[in-house]
């Protein structure tokens, strides 16, 4: 377990040097956003179940394509899921995906404890957490919503999170 999570990190720090080394690439290629969302929820569900959660999706009725890396946006949506389910006191994760004049978006939102005044700008942060003492079930490295913030970026896209107590 212990040898998993330096792996991880290690395997974290080297995507964030990518990242600011400016040599982050972007595989991009037409995407049906669906297909991802659902591998992300079924990746999910076992951790979901465990915290007697309930992922629902709004919007998959209708194809969401996008020219997008597939392992990017997977990463950046399975960070954005497991931290909703991780933070949302056992109540409905809702992933909610649109599309309109060439522009694509997916919405997660956890009914958590929320966040207090001044959190939603430092969530994205490197190794920040809104409870230090918090025990993780999924083991996190603290770097997870800063490379998924990256990930938008290279997609010309953008991440926020807001909420209150």
């Amino acid at each position: 377990d212990q040898l998993d999570r330096f792996e991880s990190l290690l395997a974290d720090l080297l995507e964030i040097s990518r990242f600011d080394a400016g040599a982050a690439a972007l595989e991009a290629e037409p995407i049906d956003l669906r297909t991802v969302v659902h591998r992300v929820i079924g990746g999910a569900e076992p951790l979901a179940e465990r915290k007697g959660t309930r992922i629902l999706v709004v919007g998959d009725d209708q194809p969401v394509i996008a020219e997008a890396d597939a392992r990017r946006v997977e990463r950046v949506l399975r960070n954005l899921v497991v931290n909703a389910v991780e933070h949302g006191e056992g109540r409905d994760v809702v992933v909610r995906m649109g599309v309109a004049q060439g522009a694509v978006a997916v919405a997660v939102r956890d009914y958590g404890v929320g966040l207090k005044p001044g959190e939603a700008t430092r969530v994205f942060n490197r190794f920040w957490r809104a409870d230090p003492a918090r025990a993780r079930t999924t083991g996190g490295t603290g770097l997870g919503l800063s490379i998924a913030v990256e990930d938008a970026r290279l997609h010309g896209g953008w991440l926020q999170a807001w909420g209150e107590p």
